[in-house]
């Protein structure tokens, strides 16, 4: 009769103790790059919406009207405000229908129609002809010193501005006119780690219920979240230098912690 060959229960363990020993350096030897990939993507992760960010503020604020910037910071919360450009152009210093300082004018002629609006713009939405606008008492849109409603923009027989009468304390040296569509807040509140987009708030320090940031802060449109940290400065420059605003953003997630950093060139001049 043939003998069975077969395993002894010490063979056999000693077999589970290998496969044991060999299973976890192979778990090992597999989950260090599998770690190391997962915190590259969450690090990717937090640049991409560090990045996208800051590129959405960079743009609006590029489009900020000439020293109407605004920083203020209270406890965790930190807000960049300003109102926000979609046009502009120089008005006429000679023949008829010109613009006065200091007197009360309903039109006036400018050098060239408008780019980027119109009339049919100007009869659906609320534009602002803003002029010289230095962001101090006597001459600050915010308080409603050079800032009026465009009602028209028609075209012939020349080309003319109309808005509310309205009398402008100064006139720019460069004959430069703005055009303003409406206020822009960007809100950072690190106890919450949320970044918000406010719009179209009344931006109007003078009139009852105004400010010229908003206040309300379960308004406005969520940006990014996961924020720790952010920093909003402003250098308003010189009559010969643009401003200069730098904005820094912190976002950390699981341990993973980045921070970005971006300066944007701002027109200063009115």
């Amino acid at each position: 009769m043939r003998k069975l060959n077969g395993f002894t229960l010490i063979e056999l363990i000693v077999t589970m103790v290998i496969t044991v020993i060999v299973a976890l350096l192979l778990v090992n030897i597999i989950s260090v790059p599998m770690e190391g990939y997962g915190d590259m993507k969450r690090r990717a992760e937090l640049v991409d919406i560090a990045e996208i960010t800051l590129h959405k503020m960079s743009r609006e604020i590029r489009q900020a009207l000439p020293n109407s910037i605004k920083i203020t910071s209270s406890g965790t919360v930190t807000s960049i405000a300003f109102l926000h450009t979609v046009d502009g152009g120089r008005y006429a210093d000679s023949g008829t229908n010109i613009f006065e300082a200091n007197k009360t004018l309903s039109s006036f002629n400018m050098n060239k129609a408008l780019k980027n609006i119109n009339n049919a713009d100007v009869q659906s939405s609320t534009f602002y002809l803003v002029i010289y606008n230095l962001g101090q008492t006597g001459a600050d849109a915010y308080q409603g010193n050079n800032i009026t409603p465009i009602t028209g923009l028609p075209v012939s027989p020349v080309t003319a501005i109309e808005f509310n009468a309205f009398s402008f304390p100064f006139s720019s040296p460069d004959n430069r006119l703005m055009i303003v569509d409406e206020a822009i807040a960007f809100i950072c509140d690190v106890s919450s780690g949320q970044l918000k987009l406010y719009q179209g708030y009344n931006f109007r320090d003078d009139l009852s219920g105004g400010n010229s940031t908003p206040v309300d802060s379960s308004l406005g449109s969520l940006l990014a979240n996961k924020i720790t940290a952010c920093d909003f400065q402003y250098n308003p420059g010189t009559p010969s230098r643009p401003g200069l605003v730098t904005l820094e953003l912190t976002i950390t997630d699981n341990n993973e912690r980045i921070s970005l950093l971006n300066q944007i060139l701002v027109e200063n001049q009115p």
